[in-house]
């Protein structure tokens, strides 16, 4: 149950710290949507089970935990087809003032827009968060603050199967998004070295892939609750019967206390 009182726990403390107007947790209907596959085969190709591979610990947990925010109250919101990042790119698009992405992911980063949206990126739980705009994008990276997704998609993601233009590493990647400012000026820019040239040119297609499978969709069809924040469960019977079930009935108390409170 680590996964599913590790999120309980976390939210707990994210409400009444954050206190927002509206919550939404996005859910992945789809962790490989198709359309990043054709974009790309190798997308999360090394995450796919194979028939003797063990089954993932996490899935479970991720059922627990959308079956006590049902039982909450607590909206989430998800897109068939779509992964949690396009779900977030959309609600922000449709959002008018202020948005704040709770992730770990920093694809999130190229959401960034001062002054109404940043991402508060996880570096040890909810005890320490990075309050990312476009000023710290500009000191981590060394880019413009609203550059991160031209600079991703030189860079790569092995992580996600995204290898990157070869032979440009971050600090390369950096220095051309910093000059140039641009994806599409670096490509087109004259004052480009013939080794940078070079490489770009043999990895053309790998781009033009790349900023198909990066970029965030911010028209998926998103589906769900419409954000209210509970001050109670919504089902108490039904918390107090998961919270039973899983053990889980300290966190689901500090939870319910923190939208009380909120």
């Amino acid at each position: 149950m680590n996964a599913a009182l590790g999120f309980l726990n976390f939210l707990s403390r994210l409400v009444p710290d954050r206190k927002p107007a509206r919550l939404f947790v996005a859910l992945d209907a789809d962790w490989r949507p198709q359309f990043r596959v054709d974009a790309m085969p190798s997308y999360k190709s090394h995450r796919v089970a194979g028939p003797d591979d063990p089954p993932d610990p996490v899935d479970p947990q991720m059922k627990i935990i959308i079956e006590l925010l049902d039982a909450f109250g607590i909206s989430t919101a998800a897109a068939e087809g779509y992964e949690a990042e396009d779900v977030i790119a959309s609600l922000v698009e449709r959002m008018s003032g202020p948005a704040e992405i709770v992730t770990g992911d920093r694809d999130l980063f190229a959401l960034v827009k001062d002054p109404n949206v940043r991402v508060l990126y996880t570096l040890r739980g909810v005890s320490e968060l990075a309050h990312v705009d476009e000023a710290w994008i500009r000191a981590k990276y060394g880019i413009p603050g609203d550059r991160y997704y031209d600079y991703a998609v030189l860079r790569g993601d092995p992580s996600d199967g995204l290898p990157g233009v070869h032979g440009i590493g971050e600090k390369t990647a950096s220095a051309l998004v910093a000059k140039h400012g641009s994806l599409d000026a670096i490509l087109t820019a004259t004052d480009v070295s013939n080794t940078i040239r070079a490489k770009l040119r043999a990895d053309a297609d790998y781009v033009a892939a790349a900023r198909r499978v990066v970029w965030m969709a911010r028209d998926a069809p998103v589906t769900g609750g419409d954000g209210t924040i509970p001050h109670a469960p919504a089902h108490p019977k039904r918390v107090e019967a998961l919270a039973e079930k899983y053990a889980l009935s300290a966190a689901t108390k500090r939870l319910a206390e923190a939208l009380a409170a909120a």
